[in-house]
């Protein structure tokens, strides 16, 4: 039989001891706690902060009106990648707004500035929408006008004054360092097997000024295919009315355009590629040759070519403002396929869905997935207030990461909400790569 007395004693000890464990654990080990400074980040996940939300009128939804640049071969997924120039346009915008269409063949754009949304309203449907990857100050937009007809229009922001519009084709895009637009559309042609691509780049700050063409006169380079314009006379209609500074190129299945920087226009194709240059206010051609051309943006171009005189295929890559071409060890690991998608350094390469070439140093994504399960609560909530929410969501909330930015954007179906990441080592090496 155990005394009373010694009972109550262990009883006592026992209570101060957890009471000292309460007091010491918020300390780091190294001041006398038990446990570190801060938990790890990945015990964090859900507790996301939401810095806004946009209620969604019915019926609007943040999706563009079937459009597809004419590089594609795909439609870029809803949510985008990481919002880079060189990726095809998505509806979220950075960190800073949504491209939103609604019934009636109305759309806006909405972009969270001075802790309020401003809207920019149009009265067509929108194709397709962009931010410049400088300063967002610039937000280039292709409406649909009506059958086959398009307008692209760059406003200041957050005035919303017009800049300049012109007919295009149902895209737009910036130039990687924002500094120009590029515009265009499919010349009338008669040809089976290719079309004319006639493309234009507008200035990002100033006025277009008078318009120019593309002469393809440059010495010691191949002509211009048979019925190329090179003329302004033997542009249709439309592309005489076409403004800024234009080059018609030859145009096949599979065929890609990259302007990387505002002045250095790349092509590549079926009958090899061809690098431009903007020498005073006309495209020039820098180069050209035989060749697969694909982009590693932001850093290079790539190329693959035969070997001369020899079986057997070479890899070269060039700086994106000139063709100066070093050739790949070959024992380099074989390139992915092109895809928008990836974001390339010195040896490796990622995406926003986690998929990597030769990358060891990035840590792994994990915040998407933490998301979906945060916030499928609401979607399921939104699926029972609209019958919409299932046709546009089928299988939970749309998830938009933009690590560069640190924020993701969360559609749940009624509202689109904007989120804080957690900051994690991938986030913060993100920020410093693509920013």
């Amino acid at each position: 039989m155990i005394p009373q007395r010694y009972i109550i004693a262990s009883l006592f000890i026992a209570a101060m001891l957890l009471l000292f464990a309460v007091v010491q654990a918020p300390r780091p080990v190294g001041a006398g706690g038990v446990t570190a400074v801060e938990a790890p980040a990945i015990m964090n996940l859900e507790n996301f902060e939401a810095i806004t939300e946009f209620r969604m009128p019915d019926g609007w939804a943040p999706r563009f009106q079937g459009t597809q640049d004419p590089d594609q071969s795909e439609a870029w997924p809803f949510e985008g990648g990481f919002g880079t120039p060189w990726e095809p346009a998505s509806p979220y915008l950075a960190d800073q707004g949504l491209a939103l269409n609604g019934p009636g063949g109305h759309s806006e754009v909405v972009l969270w500035r001075g802790l309020e949304w401003r809207h920019y309203r149009f009265d067509a449907p929108l194709c397709s929408a962009r931010l410049d990857p400088g300063k967002g100050n610039r937000l280039l937009v292709t409406l649909q006008m009506g059958p086959g007809r398009y307008e692209t229009r760059l406003l200041e922001v957050p005035e919303g004054r017009v800049l300049w519009s012109a007919q295009s084709g149902p895209w737009s895009r910036f130039s990687w360092d924002g500094s120009m637009a590029l515009i265009g559309f499919f010349e009338p042609f008669d040809g089976q097997d290719e079309s004319r691509l006639l493309l234009s780049a507008l200035p990002r700050d100033t006025e277009p000024g008078d318009p120019t063409l593309a002469a393809w006169d440059e010495p010691k380079l191949p002509a211009p295919p048979k019925g190329l314009a090179i003329k302004v006379e033997a542009l249709s209609e439309d592309g005489r009315d076409l403004p800024g500074m234009r080059v018609e190129i030859p145009w096949h299945s599979g065929d890609r355009v990259w302007l990387t920087r505002g002045d250095r226009l790349w092509h590549g194709g079926a009958l090899g590629w061809t690098a431009w240059g903007l020498e005073g206010t006309r495209w020039r051609r820098l180069a050209a040759g035989s060749g697969v051309l694909n982009a590693h943006p932001p850093q290079r171009m790539a190329l693959v070519e035969p070997l001369p005189e020899e079986e057997g295929m070479i890899r070269k890559t060039s700086p994106v403002t000139k063709a100066d071409w070093t050739a790949v060890p070959p024992e380099t690991l074989p390139w992915p396929a092109w895809d928008a998608a990836w974001a390339w350094r010195d040896k490796g390469a990622f995406d926003a869905w986690d998929q990597r070439w030769n990358e060891s140093a990035l840590p792994p994504e994990r915040q998407r997935q933490a998301l979906f399960e945060s916030y499928r609560p609401e979607w399921r909530s939104a699926v029972g207030l609209r019958a919409s929410v299932k046709g546009w969501l089928p299988s939970g909330p749309e998830i938009a990461l933009r690590e560069p930015q640190g924020v993701a954007w969360i559609w749940v179906g009624d509202r689109v909400l904007l989120v804080r990441l957690v900051e994690v080592e991938r986030v913060r090496v993100l920020k410093k790569l693509l920013r």
